[in-house]
């Protein structure tokens, strides 16, 4: 749709009789291609500043709102584009440092430099979206979504990519072969990220936690289970961490669990207060400028 348009307006403007038919005009003409196809592909312009924004930053007010707005766009939409720095901007944007650099907790130092990594992750093609996690896919179900009195259903686009694609493979691999419980996943991040007190790491949106699965293969499993009960199912457990570990973006130095024998097995390691969930952290992908 933007190339069709672009190129319809590019068109017209070189019918004129001056410029129809000129090398100019052929000339203008890939140069005009080039540039929509460029910032097609790369889902947004480039982002300039003339100045740092954020904390102890330059702070002009057309960068100000520029960063407020491309943070907007990638989900941080409790960000006001008014042109104004203050501690909910800063706050977002140290948010977003701490995602990018694979931070499970808020970390970053607020302020965005020209041209610096911030800066170069906000423009870039895989910049980390702010979502609420989906619900329910093939071989998962999101039951947080569901609790009234907790908010932690919110997270970036890496962590629900990679809880969509790793339940994917447990259901082809796994489950549909023993009729075994879904990956039932609960606590992600807050609405805003930052600050979780229940629930340590989870405050950039890359942790996520996972409840046991049951051997009466219900589907979707309540909490109060550990790895001592008798209905507990090691065997699909066992199922679920390999298909996470599989994952690209997936850490596998931060998938807990204090199930002995999975610890032995290398799938997982000991962490106190993970008796009773499968705590999941995953990493940064490689920036991708193109």
């Amino acid at each position: 749709m933007l190339i069709e348009f672009a190129l319809q307006k590019s068109s017209s403007a070189l019918e004129k009789p001056e410029m129809k038919g000129s090398f100019t005009s052929r000339v203008l003409f890939s140069a005009m291609l080039l540039t929509v196809i460029t910032v097609n592909c790369n889902g947004r312009e480039p982002m300039a500043l003339s100045g740092s924004v954020g904390s102890g930053g330059a702070n002009s007010s057309s960068d100000v709102k520029a960063v407020q707005l491309r943070l907007r766009e990638l989900g941080f939409t409790w960000v006001d584009a008014d042109g104004q720095i203050g501690p909910i901007t800063i706050a977002a944007i140290r948010l977003f440092q701490s995602i990018k650099d694979g931070e499970s907790k808020v970390v970053g130092d607020g302020r965005i430099d020209v041209n610096g990594d911030t800066h170069k992750w906000l423009e870039a093609k895989n910049a980390p979206r702010w979502t609420k996690m989906t619900e329910s896919g093939p071989g998962f179900k999101n039951i947080e979504l569901g609790e009234i009195d907790d908010d932690h259903d919110f997270g970036t686009t890496w962590l629900d990519s990679t809880i969509k694609n790793a339940s994917r493979s447990y259901q082809k691999k796994y489950r549909s072969l023993h009729n075994s419980s879904l990956v039932t996943v609960n606590d992600a991040s807050p609405a805003k990220g930052g600050n979780s007190p229940d629930h340590s790491g989870h405050e950039t949106g890359l942790n996520i936690d996972l409840r046991l699965p049951k051997t009466d293969h219900s589907e979707v499993t309540p909490g109060g289970r550990t790895y001592k009960s008798s209905d507990y199912d090691q065997a699909a457990a066992r199922a679920i961490i390999k298909a996470f570990r599989s994952q690209e973006l997936v850490n596998t130095e931060q998938i807990f669990f204090n199930d002995p024998d999975l610890i032995s097995e290398g799938l997982c390691k000991s962490l106190s207060g993970h008796d009773n969930h499968i705590h999941v952290g995953i990493k940064a992908p490689v920036r991708d400028d193109n």
